[in-house]
């Protein structure tokens, strides 16, 4: 038994051995079958779903997407195969993704063009595979802004023939073209930029769809083609507008970038006929109102679409434009106005001041209390110096000085109750109030000085205090005023006799009564002050001459001028 086993045990052994090498070759060969097959099915995409990707005659739907995303994922798992030792497989999957993914973004650009061409923005269901379409396209930036830059073209076309048709057709349509309300140029303007501001308002918001709702989508597409294209960090795409400063996508900023893009051709036309409407404009009030109605709707679109944007810069533009229109046809009106100031026998405010003044009251009631101090100091500057210095020309060309006071005085008021009337509303008017009170308080102040000049020298009493002053010797001087003191009395009389009434004949030209009145009784105060201290220097003498002369026995001062300072008040007043 045990040599039959021996025999049999050395003739099976080899059959077993064969069998077992059999067994470990299957076991290999089904192991690298899996492997293979799982290779297959993770890194192997089918020709149908190829065709697809690449072929212009498939549709792009979500399959399409569904596809690309499956080889995009192929071509990072690529990496994997590059390190191992043999890097040939790796290398030639990533050669064949790389050139279905070309084709494949290829195909989706060439779509978008298509797309945007007769793109409905009203349309959810294209935005939304727009939107879907520009994150896949945003990985190609090159690509990505070609779109950006066909969509603004798009646009502006279509834009530039709606504003077009506003300005010019109004068949079929509730409301009358623009252009039928050129004869008021105000309204004119104000139609076109109400217009603007509803195409671009409507122009944010549907384009916030495509851009803001997916801006991190777009901005992560943007930053993985600088991940994996490190070459491309420093090109312009990389640099572009719709860009910051890290070279993330800025949406905002690429936003506002198409608007502005498309309403290009908007901003052209619009510039063109404001500068034509505002040049045929003679009024200084009128055009003032446009250049406010600019800066009005400046405001709004800068908070619509910044500061950096071809229509805020075409409406500052504008702006400037007719602000200097506006100065020139000042600067005209005033130089006309300029040689026809005189001074007039009543020495009135001159008409042309009244009318420029009334001009500057509107013109700044326009702005209101919007109006900044630096706007009111350069309108007052243009409108109002030039005349102003005008009628100071005129009143120097007075020879008498108390006329040439009167004549300041009259058209300074006028100055000053404009300013009163706009300083309430306007609280940058207090600075050139301020000035012109300063300047009526200096005149007045030179007249009440001149009158009161007037009431001492008629009325003697200057002269008899110079005449005290230059006699040293008490009793020459107690002579000099018992010689004089009568005439001296009799000349006081005449003068308060009808001093007042020559006073306000003096300056009956003051337009301003309640000044007027100001300004007697200031110098009656003030010569009423004077002869006070007159009337004491007599009481004085009269109580140290006691023990008179021969010549002045019993006689006193106040004798030969007995007027009181109760009694001048009284006739004064």
């Amino acid at each position: 038994m045990r040599e039959h086993i021996l025999l049999a045990r050395q003739e099976s052994a080899p059959v077993l051995e064969e069998a077992a090498t059999l067994l470990a070759r299957k076991h290999e060969t089904e192991a690298k079958q899996q492997l293979l097959d799982a290779f297959r099915q993770h890194f192997i995409v089918p020709d149908e779903d190829l065709t697809t990707l690449t072929s212009s005659s498939e549709s792009v739907n979500d399959h399409f997407f569904t596809v690309m995303g499956r080889v995009k994922q192929i071509h990072n798992d690529c990496e994997i195969l590059l390190g191992y030792e043999n890097q040939r497989l790796g290398l030639e999957l990533m050669e064949q993704t790389t050139r279905n993914l070309d084709a494949g973004f290829k195909k989706l650009y060439t779509w978008v063009q298509r797309e945007f061409k007769g793109l409905d923005l009203e349309d959810p269901h294209i935005s939304a595979s727009i939107r879907r379409a520009l994150r896949v396209l945003s990985e190609r930036p090159v690509l990505f802004q070609n779109c950006l830059r066909l969509f603004a073209e798009t646009r502006q076309s279509t834009l530039s023939e709606a504003f077009h048709m506003a300005l010019t057709d109004s068949s079929g349509s509730a409301f009358k073209a623009i252009e039928f309300s050129t004869h008021d140029p105000l309204r004119y303007i104000g139609d076109m930029l109400a217009w603007v501001h509803s195409a671009t308002v409507s122009e944010r918001e549907a384009l916030e769809g495509l851009f803001i709702s997916d801006a991190d989508d777009l901005s992560k597409g943007l930053n993985a083609h600088k991940a994996t294209s490190p070459w491309a960090a420093n090109g312009a795409v990389v640099r572009s507008a719709e860009n910051d400063a890290d070279g993330h996508f800025d949406a905002q900023k690429a936003l506002n970038d198409l608007v502005s893009r498309s309403l290009f051709s908007v901003c052209q036309t619009l510039q063109h006929r404001v500068q034509v409407a505002a040049r045929h404009t003679d009024s200084p009030i009128l055009t003032y109102k446009i250049y406010n109605l600019l800066s009005f709707y400046q405001a709004i679109f800068v908070k619509l679409v910044g500061t950096e944007n071809n229509l805020t810069s075409t409406i500052e533009e504008l702006e400037s434009s007719v602000l200097t229109h506006f100065e020139d046809v000042m600067d005209e009106e005033t130089t006309a106005a300029n040689s026809e100031i005189v001074a007039s026998a009543n020495l009135a405010s001159p008409p042309s001041l009244t009318t420029a003044l009334q001009q500057f009251c509107d013109i700044v009631r326009v702005r209101g209390a919007q109006i900044t101090a630096a706007e009111f100091e350069r309108l007052f500057s243009v409108m109002l110096t030039t005349i102003l210095n005008a009628c100071a020309e005129a009143a120097s060309s007075l020879t008498n000085m108390r006329r040439a006071s009167i004549y300041r005085l009259n058209y300074l008021l006028t100055v000053q109750t404009t300013l009163n009337a706009i300083a309430a509303q306007v609280p940058a008017a207090n600075a050139p109030l301020c000035k012109a009170e300063s300047e009526i308080e200096s005149l007045q102040s030179n007249l009440v000085e001149g009158l009161t000049t007037t009431f001492l020298d008629d009325s003697g009493v200057v002269e008899l205090l110079q005449e005290i002053d230059s006699h040293h010797d008490p009793a020459s001087r107690r002579q000099y005023l018992l010689e004089h003191l009568d005439s001296s009395a009799q000349k006081l009389d005449d003068f308060l006799s009808g001093g007042l009434m020559d006073a306000q004949e003096s300056i009956k030209n003051l337009t301003d009564k309640n000044t007027a009145k100001h300004v007697i009784s200031e110098a009656v105060e003030r010569f009423c002050t004077e002869f006070d201290e007159l009337r004491n220097l007599l009481d004085l003498y009269d109580e140290g001459t006691m023990d008179q002369d021969a010549e002045g026995e019993g006689l006193l001062l106040q004798d030969l001028y007995p007027r009181t300072s109760g009694e001048v008040r009284a006739l004064l007043s």
